[in-house]
């Protein structure tokens, strides 16, 4: 199971008011809130601590945890510059980050037996269309390369339930992988067997 998310950091600047009242109660906890306004950066804390509980919700959905509308339910306890950890309920994750001037990407840790393949890369446009489709068509592409497919036979499909899954022709692929997108940039994460490798 993996999760990531990408924050585009100059959209984010333009288009989000993180001041606004009642914002951070609404979204982070008492501890998490105490790290922001001690912070030489709140901004790029509060994003930090946003990219990683929407890693985190992605991962605790590919487990089978029940989607929920709170995310000052994920708690985030930062390890260092990079890394932390999320609890969500009984469920916990490792978590990393990476930080550029341009975007934040935060993305869960796989246990050994998997290597990690993680992408991020700028759109053409930043609207959702063409932000779905490039990050599909990118994802796809990475597939195709690393585990010898022909690219044209290769979808995504979601199930009933919304869960999106790769497939070769019609034969549903047992790979994991979580997409993002956000303003100019488009990420994803994926899950290769060590012994696929």
């Amino acid at each position: 199971m993996i999760g990531n998310d990408i924050i585009d950091l100059a959209y984010t600047q333009e288009n989000t008011n993180w001041q606004r009242r009642g914002f951070l109660d609404k979204v982070f906890c008492e501890s998490e809130q105490e790290i922001i306004h001690q912070s030489s950066d709140p901004f790029a804390t509060i994003w930090r601590f946003w990219s990683m509980k929407e890693a985190a919700y992605k991962w605790y959905l590919q487990k089978g945890g029940q989607p929920f509308n709170s995310p000052s339910r994920i708690a985030i306890s930062l390890k260092n510059n990079l890394s932390g950890d999320a609890q969500i309920g009984e469920f916990s994750v490792a978590l990393q980050s990476k930080f550029t001037n341009k975007y934040i990407h935060s993305y869960s840790q796989p246990s050994k037996q998997y290597l990690q393949i993680n992408e991020v890369f700028e759109l053409s446009q930043n609207d959702v269309n063409t932000q779905s489709t490039e990050t599909h068509k990118r994802l796809i592409n990475r597939v195709a390369i690393d585990w010898q497919k022909e690219e044209s036979c290769l979808t995504i499909k979601k199930n009933r339930l919304g869960k999106p899954f790769i497939y070769f022709r019609e034969q549903k692929l047992d790979i994991h992988f979580s997409m993002s997108h956000h303003g100019n940039f488009g990420a994803f994460s994926l899950l290769k067997a060590v012994s696929e490798s």
